[in-house]
C-alpha cells in the first residue's frame, strides 16, 4: 500500500507541470538574437570612440610637453623619453590597442607600442601616434 500511495503523489504532482513549448524558446531565442545584433556594434563604436578620445588626449598632453621641453632647454626633443620631466610617468605613456577613428572617417587599427615624435617645416615637433598627429584623429559620436 505504501508504494501505491508514493507513484500516485508524485504523478500528481507533475502531472500540473508544463515546460516551455519549442515556438516560445524560439520566440525567446530571436529577440535575444535581435538584441544582440543591436548591441555588439554600438559597443564596438563605443571602444573605438574611446580609444580615440584617449589617444587625442595623450597626444594634447605630449604636445604641450614638448612645448615646456623647447621652453626650457632652447632645443627640440629627439624621443618621447626625453619629456619625463613634463610628463608624469612618461614610460607607461602608451596608446590603446584596437580601432579608432580618424578625421577623413576612416577607422584606423593602432597596433603601436608608444607614440613617437616628428618634424615638419609647418607644425615644428609634434607628438604622433601610428605617423598620425593629433589633428588627424577625430571623435564623431
Amino acid at each position: 500500500m505504501e508504494g501505491k500511495t508514493l507513484r500516485f503523489s508524485v504523478k500528481r504532482l507533475f502531472a500540473n507541470q508544463r515546460g516551455f513549448t519549442l515556438l516560445e524558446m524560439l520566440i525567446v531565442i530571436s529577440i535575444v538574437g535581435v538584441l544582440a545584433a543591436v548591441a555588439v556594434p554600438r559597443f564596438t563604436n563605443a571602444v573605438a570612440l574611446a580609444n580615440t578620445a584617449r589617444i587625442q588626449s595623450d597626444l594634447q598632453v605630449l604636445n604641450a610637453a614638448v612645448v615646456m621641453y623647447q621652453t626650457e632647454k632652447g632645443t627640440n626633443p629627439t624621443k618621447i623619453e626625453d619629456l619625463g620631466d613634463y610628463v608624469l610617468d612618461i614610460a607607461n605613456v602608451k596608446p590603446p590597442k584596437g580601432e579608432c577613428r580618424l578625421k577623413d572617417g576612416s577607422s584606423l587599427t593602432v597596433s603601436a607600442t608608444s607614440y613617437g615624435l616628428v618634424s615638419d617645416e609647418k607644425d615644428g615637433i609634434q607628438a604622433t601616434c601610428e605617423g598620425k598627429k593629433l589633428s588627424e584623429f577625430w571623435r564623431k559620436e
